[in-house]
């Protein structure tokens, strides 16, 4: 890479030029009196390094109590000070919102008239004393009174006051934001007028034909999905035959993903927003905060934010009852349907203050550097790269039988069929929790759809349809498989629910998909949205017709039927095959052991697969939009 394009690419990254407060100034306001002078010192060059300023890292670190050294500046500089019992008097506007994701001085109007309070960050006594006589002087000029009153107050306040005021607007645009924007792909309108008309001929079509003619449909049905299936399996083969040529390196052949010598440097650093959406995991808390405390990122640039259910009050309790640090922000939303993650997410990303957004899981335990390592690939990327998606693993892989089938599903998954799309340039669905964002394009395309509930899969095919691309990051989050077959039933259900949603929102106008991806990528969806929903409804149905027809046919039948039979074979045996290959292939990548029994047993794993997707398709029906809790226990 030349050096141009070097720095281009790092100028995509650099936040805007922190002011540095007069050091000299807040010395000599709180050294020795809120902190020791030594500690001062050490928070002074830290600042530095990191490229904010002094007095925002002494408040992110948690070294100075925010509040306290707003009245002392307050009382340096002669002016009033309005703390949490003059709360009543703030009138914050909506376009507040805007000020509030600013590292910087945030300014707020009040309900009296020509009144104005002032959040001061990164400006010294003697620079904040003439800001405001200059602000006094505009507010006298403008307004009807000859005296305006200034006050300083704290940025936390500002914003509280904030959604206290305007919690129904960030709500509604949380709930109904895509829907507004673009409705034809958002899953809240269900099946449109076409799709019901295809679905009742299909439906009514395939009855009739099996009360009169059984053979005949059963031969053409079964010819449909044996060539369909035929071409998903050449897929898979076609994914471990890629696999076994670049191994575990196939995503160095595709991306440099190093982080680069300016990602070394803190100060080069853009803000960071880590968005955690949930819903009763009080018992999960403490390893939470304690993984993403150990994220390696300055603790100054993170923004990170708890995204709480109001009705949730055991965890909310929790929440409180822990000591969090200053760059952990709660914020509370309000109850109302639907009750989804996604939407829980829109609401936090109304307030992020990141030029980067990441989403992790209550139970996720993300590798320290992966917020830089997805900032270097960025870099390394042309504006079209809107999300990267690290790779998901388990740390109870090794609990139960169903939690290792599930260790080689997304060992599968994630280090070998999702590289193998970037590939071969297929869309890519993302994974619900390590998704990486560029902030302003996740805003440009609507955010996540609050009625799908696998809001992931769905926001990875709307970032392609508006020409975006995604790639897959070498970078693991560890989070717990599911144990029991209660919870793993109801979270397949679930995630096979919103695939089934997906497909149908971007089916709506087939024609408009085609146009918006290519052709290529168009056969792309079909493989990987459509195909795993169509494979587990016929699953079960093809193995049943196969046993039992398989004695009854006499020897001419079986002759003229011998294409069929021989795909249809070919896709049983070969479906199979490749995906204990695939399963073997990259669980070697991760130099995992004791997985002969799992790969064997594939099989059966699919029948459960097959269950929770006619599950799937009867809540479609009954309950679109029911989010079912999946419950963690946490790391033992």
């Amino acid at each position: 890479m030349d050096d141009e394009t070097l720095q281009r690419n790092r100028s995509k990254l650099e936040p805007p030029h922190a002011s540095v407060v007069d050091s000299e100034e807040l010395r000599q306001l709180i050294s020795g009196v809120l902190i020791p002078e030594n500690v001062f010192e050490d928070a002074l060059a830290r600042a530095l390094f990191c490229g904010v300023s002094v007095d925002s890292y002494l408040i992110q670190e948690g070294l100075i109590n925010e509040t306290t050294y707003v009245q002392m500046l307050a009382q340096a500089i002669g002016i009033n000070f309005l703390g949490q019992d003059q709360a009543s008097s703030f009138a914050p506007t909506w376009q507040d919102r805007e000020q509030l994701k600013d590292t910087h001085l945030t300014t707020c109007t009040l309900s009296s008239v020509n009144s104005m309070a002032i959040a001061p960050r990164g400006i010294g006594p003697s620079a904040l004393k003439l800001y405001v006589k200059n602000l006094q002087n505009n507010l006298a000029r403008d307004g009807d009174v000859s005296s305006p009153r200034i006050f300083l107050t704290t940025k936390s306040l500002i914003k509280q006051t904030f959604l206290s005021n305007h919690q129904d607007e960030l709500l509604q645009q949380a709930c109904d934001g895509l829907a507004k924007q673009t409705p034809s792909q958002c899953a809240k309108g269900g099946l449109n007028g076409w799709q019901y008309l295809a679905l009742t001929a299909m439906l009514g079509g395939g009855l009739y034909g099996i009360w009169t003619c059984p053979s005949v449909v059963i031969l053409w049905g079964s010819f449909f999905f044996a060539i369909f299936f035929f071409l998903l399996i050449s897929l898979r083969l076609g994914s471990c035959l890629l696999l076994t040529k670049y191994g575990n390196g196939l995503l160095e052949n595709l991306d440099l993903t190093t982080p680069t010598d300016f990602l070394q440097n803190d100060k080069d650093l853009p803000i960071y927003t880590v968005l955690v959406p949930l819903f009763k995991e009080a018992h999960i808390l403490p390893q939470l905060v304690e993984a993403l405390m150990a994220l390696d990122y300055p603790s100054s640039k993170l923004d990170v934010k708890l995204l709480l259910e109001e009705v949730d009050l055991e965890t909310i309790a929790s929440v409180r009852a822990l000591n969090l640090p200053p760059y952990f922000e709660v914020l509370i939303v309000p109850n109302s349907q639907p009750r989804t993650k996604p939407k829980a997410l829109n609401y936090g990303l109304q307030l992020a203050k990141g030029d980067f957004v990441v989403i992790f899981d209550a139970e996720d335990i993300p590798e320290p550097d992966q917020l830089k390592r997805a900032l270097s690939l960025f870099a390394r990327s042309d504006d079209r790269l809107a999300s990267v998606q690290a790779k998901l693993n388990f740390y109870n892989s090794k609990q139960n039988w169903l939690t290792k089938q599930f260790c080689v599903e997304y060992c599968s998954l994630f280090d070998g069929l999702l590289p193998a799309f970037c590939a071969f340039g297929f869309p890519l669905p993302l994974g619900g929790t390590s998704n990486h964002f560029r902030k302003l394009t996740l805003i440009e395309v609507g955010g996540w759809d609050p009625y799908n509930v696998t809001e992931d899969a769905d926001l990875g095919m709307r970032l392609y349809r508006r020409g975006y691309t995604s790639k897959v990051l070498p970078s693991t989050t560890y989070e717990e498989a599911c144990s029991e077959f209660k919870d793993w039933i109801m979270q397949r259900t679930r995630w096979l629910k919103g695939w089934m949603q997906t497909y149908i929102v971007h089916m709506r106008q087939p024609l408009t998909l085609l146009k918006d991806l290519g052709l290529w990528k168009f056969l792309g969806f079909q493989a990987i949205i459509g195909g795993p929903i169509f494979a587990a409804l016929a699953h079960p149905i093809f193995l049943g017709i196969l046993f039992w027809q398989m004695p009854f046919y006499e020897v001419p039948v079986y002759v003229a039927m011998m294409g069929l039979w021989v795909l249809s074979g070919f896709n049983l045996l070969f479906g199979y095959l490749a995906t204990m290959w695939l399963g073997v292939i990259t669980l070697r990548f991760r130099s995992l052991s004791g997985f002969l029994v799992s790969i064997l047993t594939i099989p059966l794993y699919w029948i459960l697969i097959s269950l929770a997707a006619y599950r799937a398709v009867f809540q479609l029906i009954y309950a679109p939009f029911y989010w079912e809790k999946t419950h963690h226990k946490g790391r033992s």
